[in-house]
């Protein structure tokens, strides 16, 4: 399993959320399955793209190997393990992210991660996952 930050996170939460659940990847192929599994990505996006700060929101990827073939349940518990790391402290209310699987073909899986960098209880800024340095 590997974890990555993008650098994205200036331009439109919007038009990432939509990429992000649409049928059609970077290239233009259809996506085997894509399935929320956590959150709302219009939720998300509406509150990314209202902050007045300039990085609006963190996107990211969970990837397994093909050969790891991870099951519904093991996903599950990843996201879990990421939101109390993510957001340590803070009640889901206080919050906006989402999850989202793509299903590639050949076995492989991943979830793309969006969240709105603020507490929404004062809309101040805040970035989940801070370990991952730099501009991320």
């Amino acid at each position: 399993m590997h974890v990555t930050f993008n650098r994205h996170g200036s331009g439109s939460a919007r038009a990432a959320a939509d990429y992000l659940v649409g049928e059609l990847d970077a290239a233009g192929r259809v996506r085997p399955a894509v399935e929320v599994l956590r959150g709302n990505p219009d939720h998300g996006a509406d509150v990314a793209d209202s902050l007045s700060f300039g990085r609006g929101y963190t996107s990211g990827v969970i990837a397994w190997a093909p050969e790891d073939q991870p099951t519904d349940e093991q996903i599950g518990a990843v996201l879990d393990e990421f939101e109390k790391t993510a957001w340590a402290g803070l009640e889901p209310d206080r919050y906006a992210w989402t999850a989202i699987l793509h299903r590639e073909d050949g076995d492989g899986v991943h979830v793309h991660l969006l969240a709105a960098r603020c507490d929404l209880a004062g809309r101040w800024p805040i970035r989940p996952g801070p370990w991952a340095g730099g501009l991320h």
